[in-house]
């Protein structure tokens, strides 16, 4: 690792994420709600509300003045039925890897979007006719196929129309930003405490992710307080030869959270939140698929037979107490099983109770 940098507060992030939790569905009707996973969180590690006022104070404030249309904020910001991120993650992936200069290209486009699936990524010859070859093989609705190629192969116009919701939300944001800058500066005084790089490279490993890379920027995410996103451009970088880069976006509260899910716990606080993970059917199918070999997310989705959001969220709480650990390659995460966490919980119940 050459060089790991970390940066303030970005409005522009924090505004996606608001977009992302107004336009997420879920499994219930509470999915997405600000105050029903606040709740969670205070009651999971007993905590003060009153330490996330300041979080759900900006987010009803951009939730109650954004003016958007339904539909806009859905297409754009949801994970469509099938997919496994949402269009505004797909269009900030192929800027991100494509760059300014090269974005513009819609056979470029179409070459990175293979490469999920190419072990050579045909840039220079890639075709809509390949686009949409690849589309019929995902296992998506078919309205969701068509926003996907239309975004892909219109990127300016989406674009276009997420930066206007964007722009709005980013303004919203800025009003109550002097309410969150005390998280993300709190976070990032932790982490400009680490003794070395290396250091928070074992905190990323702890969430169960691999990372290998020559340049991260990291920035701290208070909107979405524990979740992680990875950005990365290796594709393109060694397809033409420029810098390698990878963002990482940190929520504030992880290290904290794991630190109490793993630390300062008896075996039998660990067992009562590994059993906790467990007490749900499609997380055990997960696991007992994870048995057999590593996974993709479309992949478990298949297997369960539940969304991609919903997965993620499930990979999430996995991750979390460490049965699972996440590989990026690409625009994909690959999902492996923690054969040494699992050993280790199997001690902690022999231990205890036989």
């Amino acid at each position: 690792m050459e060089s790991l940098r970390f940066y303030p507060l970005n409005c522009r992030l924090e505004a996606a994420a608001v977009l992302s939790r107004l336009a997420y569905r879920g499994d219930s009707e509470r999915s997405g709600d600000m105050r029903a996973t606040i709740e969670h969180y205070c009651k999971k590690y007993n905590l003060e509300r009153s330490r996330f006022s300041g979080i759900l104070e900006a987010f009803e404030f951009v939730k109650t003045h954004l003016v958007y249309e339904e539909r806009e904020l859905l297409d754009l910001f949801d994970v469509p039925d099938g997919m496994e991120a949402s269009l505004y993650d797909l269009i900030r992936q192929l800027r991100f890897n494509l760059g300014d200069d090269r974005v513009g290209d819609l056979p470029l486009r179409i070459a990175l979007i293979l490469s999920d699936e190419a072990d050579e990524p045909m840039f220079g010859h890639a075709t809509i006719a390949n686009l949409l070859a690849y589309v019929q093989r995902q296992p998506i609705s078919d309205p969701a196929k068509l926003l996907f190629t239309d975004a892909v192969i219109r990127f300016d116009e989406y674009e276009a129309r997420m930066n206007r919701l964007l722009d709005q939300a980013e303004a919203l944001i800025r009003e109550k930003e002097e309410l969150l800058l005390p998280y993300a500066e709190q976070a990032l005084n932790s982490w400009n405490n680490l003794a070395s790089e290396d250091a928070f490279f074992d905190q990323l490993a702890l969430e169960g992710i691999r990372l290998d890379c020559p340049r991260a920027d990291v920035y701290p995410m208070v909107m979405n307080f524990t979740t992680i996103t990875l950005h990365s451009n290796i594709i393109c970088a060694q397809q033409f030869g420029t810098d390698e880069r990878t963002v990482i976006t940190y929520g504030i509260f992880i290290d904290e959270f794991t630190k109490s899910d793993r630390t300062g716990k008896t075996d039998l606080e660990s067992l009562t939140n590994l059993l906790h993970a467990l007490d749900d059917k499609k997380r055990l199918q997960i696991l007992v698929s994870l048995r057999k070999q590593p996974l993709y997310g479309q992949e478990l989705a298949n297997v369960t037979e539940l969304s991609p959001g919903t997965v993620s969220h499930h990979m999430s709480e996995l991750a979390g107490i460490g049965l699972v650990t996440i590989e990026k390659q690409g625009v994909k995460l690959l999902y492996h099983l923690s054969e040494s966490r699992i050993r280790e919980f199997l001690s902690m119940m022999e231990r205890n109770l036989l």
